[in-house]
């Protein structure tokens, strides 16, 4: 059996494109109930050289509808960001 490793963007993007699969991430990440979620179309990778070194820092944004800890619907934007370190990601 095969398993595709969620740690190349194409698989990761693959993976995240089936609602079901980003529903469950995404609850999992939040700590709470995700109803349903929309793969928004602002999603980019970006490349950036610096002193001979280089880093990908890959984004999907998501519109959600969670359930919040009082009961309450709520929507949201959810930007999920991957990359290969932690220290990738600078905002």
């Amino acid at each position: 059996m095969k398993v595709a490793n969620a740690i190349y963007d194409v698989v990761f993007k693959y993976l995240l494109e089936d609602r079901n699969i980003a529903r469950l991430l995404l609850s999992a990440l939040l700590e709470t109930e995700v109803l349903d979620v929309e793969l928004r179309p602002q999603e980019y990778s970006t490349s950036i050289s610096i002193r001979y070194k280089s880093l990908t820092v890959y984004r999907i944004d998501f519109k959600a509808r969670i359930r919040a800890r009082d009961g309450k619907e709520k929507l949201a934007l959810i930007e999920l960001q991957k990359a290969k370190l932690a220290l990738d990601i600078m905002r």
